[in-house]
């Protein structure tokens, strides 16, 4: 009986894995080209931009009246050793990846 609450109790730690996403997931598999061919300078509007990639994180005006635009996205993921007592010191850990892409207008209509 023993044998089995210990077996299953490393099956359950190693079967976890924390993982915590936050921002602006349609960014997540966007390559520098990708977005290059997706917002061409002068071209692209507002209103495509958004249903391409969704609201903005952020929108800033500018002082000269120029619009920021900012997408952000998170992604961590924790190694399953993290949440083990005493071991997760030495052998956790986590990865995390993020992405910023800041779009700017000038404030000509």
């Amino acid at each position: 009986m023993n044998k089995f609450i210990v077996t299953s109790f490393f099956i359950a730690i190693f079967s976890i894995s924390g993982c915590s996403t936050s921002g602006n997931q349609k960014i997540k598999n966007e390559t520098a080209q990708s977005l290059q061919s997706k917002i061409i300078k002068n071209k692209t509007t507002k209103s495509e931009i958004i249903s391409k990639l969704g609201e903005p994180d952020t929108r800033t005006t500018l002082d000269d009246g120029n619009e920021q635009w900012r997408y952000f996205m998170y992604n961590n993921q924790f190694n399953a050793t993290t949440f083990i007592p005493v071991l997760g010191l030495f052998t956790g850990g986590s990865q995390t990846q993020s992405k910023t892409l800041e779009i700017d207008f000038n404030g000509k209509p």
